[in-house]
């Protein structure tokens, strides 16, 4: 997670080892990146995650479609508990502290997702950090994003976080599908797969050839 001044993005990561995130990320998060998936041709290789935050989603991608991940965040001490979790795990990974605005790698990857970062961003900090997922997207290689969108599960949910001061995302907009496609149509991605479950939507998108 990245880049809201005054969001806790510490607090989140050392969230994540509780019982309940843990069955968030299985039970829901994991099931629709699956359904999102489902029938797809992910490629073996490489895979990024930028906004990684501890990389749940990444170790369960990295052990269905066996991909060497790459995670980028701004949180220390997200990667520490990332690194902890892949090596119990016996996944070897690599680590990358950097901002992503100010995304510097030296290869492009197979696979290049995130889950829950564009939406913290204003514009045109958005369509920069966008871009700087595509741009390193290899030719043929797929890029997943989620993001929320501001149906009646978001608003309430969000509502209630808010009401009993236990929002700690700072600045979050959610977006509405057309905008969200709006994205991928301004770079050299083909939307292969759209999926709208409660509070979120996913888009799986193929970089031309």
């Amino acid at each position: 997670m990245m880049l809201s001044t005054s969001a806790d993005w510490e607090s989140y990561a050392k969230s994540t080892s509780s019982v309940i995130m843990r069955a968030h990320y299985f039970f829901t998060v994991w099931r629709n990146y699956l359904f999102l998936l489902h029938g797809l041709k992910i490629p073996q290789g490489t895979l990024l995650e930028i906004g990684s935050s501890t990389g749940q989603n990444s170790l369960r991608l990295a052990k269905k479609y066996k991909l060497r991940p790459t995670l980028v965040d701004t949180s220390r001490l997200a990667l520490a508990i990332a690194d902890k979790l892949f090596r119990q795990s016996k996944i070897s990974l690599k680590l990358v502290q950097q901002d992503v605005l100010n995304l510097s790698l030296n290869c492009q990857f197979d696979v290049v997702h995130s889950h829950g970062l564009l939406e913290h961003l204003r514009s045109p900090a958005q369509q920069i950090a966008f871009h700087n997922h595509a741009r390193f997207v290899r030719p043929g290689g797929w890029l997943i994003c989620w993001v929320p969108t501001p149906d009646i599960l978001y608003r309430l949910n969000r509502w209630y976080l808010e009401r009993t001061k236990q929002w700690i995302f700072g600045f979050e907009k959610p977006l509405l599908l057309k905008d969200f496609i709006l994205l991928f149509q301004h770079e050299d991605l083909r939307i292969r797969r759209i999926c709208h479950p409660p509070g979120w939507l996913g888009i799986a998108a193929q970089k031309s050839v």
